[in-house]
């Protein structure tokens, strides 16, 4: 996990819109999210555009719009798949729907064409990944993207039973 550190603080540090982009995996608690979002906070410290969230609150937007629930003239979609860096929190999430699959599937695929780095963070395993999304999905995070697994124990675990330790303490 040191290794995994000092990659994304470096990765950061050297950020550039024709970064390559990176798959965070790991079982839940293992620091995805903390080190994806200190990474969003240099990249936007040195003046790049990044938009971050959860897939499934990208998703439940950009379908809001095709479907003309949105109630906005904002193009989700255009901004994801133009922005400096994208970053997926929690792939995997979302329920299983065909407009879903197709739209993450959309995602990957454009801003991996325009050279557009990605963040993708998920509970799911690379097989679990390609049973979800598909085996095309799963060809274009495997092959052109970082890999990065976070192992070790529950972050938030270790917290709360540390704080349990200093209140009996």
């Amino acid at each position: 996990m040191e290794k995994v550190y000092f990659f994304c603080q470096e990765y950061a540090r050297q950020f550039t819109n024709h970064s390559s982009s990176i798959l965070m995996f790991g079982k839940t608690g293992r620091g995805k999210t903390h080190l994806s979002l200190a990474i969003a906070n240099r990249v936007l410290q040195n003046g790049y555009n990044v938009l971050y969230d959860s897939a499934i609150n990208f998703l439940r937007q950009a379908e809001k719009e095709h479907f003309g629930r949105g109630g906005s003239n904002d193009d989700t979609l255009d901004t994801l798949l133009s922005c400096d860096l994208l970053i997926l929190d929690d792939l995997g999430t979302e329920f299983h729907k065909q407009f879903y699959q197709s739209t993450v599937y959309n995602i990957i695929n454009t801003r991996m064409n325009r050279d557009l780095p990605t963040i993708i963070s998920t509970n799911l395993s690379l097989k679990e990944l390609e049973q979800r999304y598909s085996q095309r999905f799963a060809s274009r995070v495997t092959g052109y993207y970082g890999k990065l697994e976070f192992l070790g124990k529950d972050v938030r675990v270790q917290q709360r039973l540390r704080r349990a330790q200093q209140k009996n303490s």
